[in-house]
């Protein structure tokens, strides 16, 4: 099992409806509202991987179903530093980050859109991966990995 992956999909999920959300209404607080979003995703990631049957005869170990505190503390640390991210990152760059990897919209449509390049479009992609690839680097949490 890959928690690492799974980490890393929680916090694109909690993206995704961060996104959504401000799509129809406005949100006076985005860290508050992604820790909580990505806490109740936390707690139905481990309720729904619980409900699962065993893969494996049991072990003499007993594994509580809840996610260990150290690991909610580092998914809520990891969304605080990927929304002060978020919030500095130039705005055009931002609009194409979201709507290419959160919406899923194509690099055409945007680039149509914003009247960009298709390469300007996948250039803004690059630059702001890598800003929130840095903004965790700088606090000393590696990319894409929970501790």
């Amino acid at each position: 099992m890959n928690h690492h992956a799974d980490g890393e999909d929680i916090v694109q999920e909690t993206y995704v409806r961060l996104y959504d959300y401000r799509r129809t209404r406005p949100v006076a607080d985005a860290a508050a509202f992604c820790f909580t979003v990505a806490r109740n995703l936390v707690h139905d990631h481990f309720r729904q991987r619980s409900a699962l049957p065993p893969t494996s005869d049991l072990s003499d170990e007993i594994v509580c179903a809840r996610p260990r505190a150290e690991e909610v503390l580092d998914y809520r640390q990891r969304v605080e530093i990927l929304v002060r991210a978020l919030k500095v990152m130039p705005p055009l760059r931002r609009e194409v980050f979201l709507r290419r990897r959160l919406d899923g919209t194509a690099s055409a449509t945007i680039a149509a859109d914003l009247q960009l390049s298709i390469a300007a479009v996948d250039k803004h992609c690059t630059r702001a991966v890598a800003d929130l690839r840095l903004a965790l680097e700088r606090r000393g949490l590696p990319p894409g990995a929970a501790r």
